[in-house]
């Protein structure tokens, strides 16, 4: 053994030859290519047939973010292009695939945290074909293999964005996608709204929430994806400001109450959530200038920025968190016109209702409050 060989690490075999060119253990016979780092971490597993990739194959890693040996990554990346290997998603760390007489049949790509299957993929006759499956990834490529390039955004990704996405490809062509939350559900991506209350007038938003409605309109605008079983931890319960407000605003807001803690109301993440916010004590939780019994929380919007109920008034207030402060452009007279504006915002930035249509309404019933919504 020669001055510049590294001792052996115990897993690497006798067979294995250290290379002092490309600082790699390499053994090389009929049936198998095989690579370690000069350190015993495996580079490359590969069975062979006829001087052709044939059966499994292990191909390993290391991405620079985790601060490994960056002559190890170059190594990994090497093996690679030599062996024609396809590039999975970033951060991929192993690839394991299994071959037949030279063309690749199925390739499973873990990420991280370690051991994550981040994508699954199969060809056959070297395209596409059968079942293409990703794990939350919203941008950037999924695949890389000879001329064929696939990225996240190649197909429409809902809001908010899935867990996990499946295509069915067939001789290269993508055929259909589905998409699922993290508990497994289908994220059915629904159509334009064709009735949205396109002809509602001034008169009709009283009581719009007392009536039934509401409650209408959100199975009506959002039948699918999960719905709020929890609230905010400490939620102030009704008895304890519903006397604080003038009687006529009283019967809209235990049906708003009443609504939210059903286990019927869908989470709305962009605009109109209520699972983090809704009972929001602003006492308890020193909101910064607004930590005052009159208000109570009734929901946020994806930045965190809140809409507050004035008990004693019946006003709904915007709540700017960074700031905190109110911002006057976002108030609403009543909880009728602000439940009215807010799905409807939130189907708009969902794409389900034409968002200028929306404004020429929310301009013809005075709610200024659901424009500044809309921006």
């Amino acid at each position: 053994m020669s001055s510049a060989t590294p001792p052996r690490p115990d897993h690497v075999p006798a067979s294995a030859v250290y290379s002092s060119d490309s600082a790699q253990w390499c053994e090389d016979n009929d049936t198998a290519v095989r690579r370690w780092y000069r350190d015993g971490q495996p580079l490359l597993d590969a069975r062979l047939r006829g001087g052709k990739l044939h059966g499994e194959l292990s191909w390993f890693t290391n991405h620079p973010d985790f601060n490994y040996d960056e002559a190890a990554r170059r190594a990994a990346e090497a093996l690679q292009q030599q062996y024609g290997l396809p590039i999975g998603p970033p951060l991929t760390t192993r690839i394991a695939a299994v071959y037949e007489d030279g063309a690749i049949v199925t390739a499973t790509f873990h990420g991280y945290p370690f051991g994550q299957i981040a994508l699954i993929a199969s060809w056959r006759n070297g395209r596409l074909h059968g079942r293409f499956e990703w794990q939350k990834i919203t941008q950037g490529e999924l695949l890389r293999f000879g001329d064929t390039v696939i990225g996240a955004h190649d197909v429409k990704l809902p809001k908010p964005h899935p867990d996990r996405g499946v295509s069915e490809f067939v001789d290269g062509k993508r055929k259909s996608t589905a998409f699922f939350d993290r508990e497994g559900r289908e994220l059915v991506q629904p159509k334009p709204l064709k009735e949205w209350g396109q002809n509602f007038t001034t008169a009709d938003l009283a009581g719009y929430v007392a009536r039934g409605e509401f409650e209408r309109d959100l199975a009506a605008f959002f039948p699918t994806g999960r719905r709020v079983t929890e609230l905010v931890e400490g939620a102030r319960p009704l008895e304890s400001w519903i006397d604080r407000l003038p009687e006529a605003h009283r019967a809209a807001a235990r049906a708003f109450d009443a609504l939210v803690r059903s286990g019927r109301f869908p989470w709305l993440g962009q605009r109109f959530d209520v699972s983090g916010s809704y009972g929001f004590d602003c006492v308890r939780n020193g909101l910064h200038g607004a930590a005052d019994e009159r208000y109570v929380g009734l929901s946020a919007d994806g930045s965190g920025d809140m809409h507050l109920l004035d008990t004693t008034t019946g006003r709904v207030l915007g709540y700017e968190h960074e700031e905190g402060r109110f911002d006057a452009r976002r108030g609403f007279d009543d909880l009728d016109a602000f439940a009215f504006a807010m799905i409807r915002a939130e189907a708009a930035a969902a794409k389900r209702i034409p968002a200028k249509k929306l404004a020429d309404l929310f301009k013809a019933l005075g709610l200024t409050g659901g424009l500044a919504e809309l921006d």
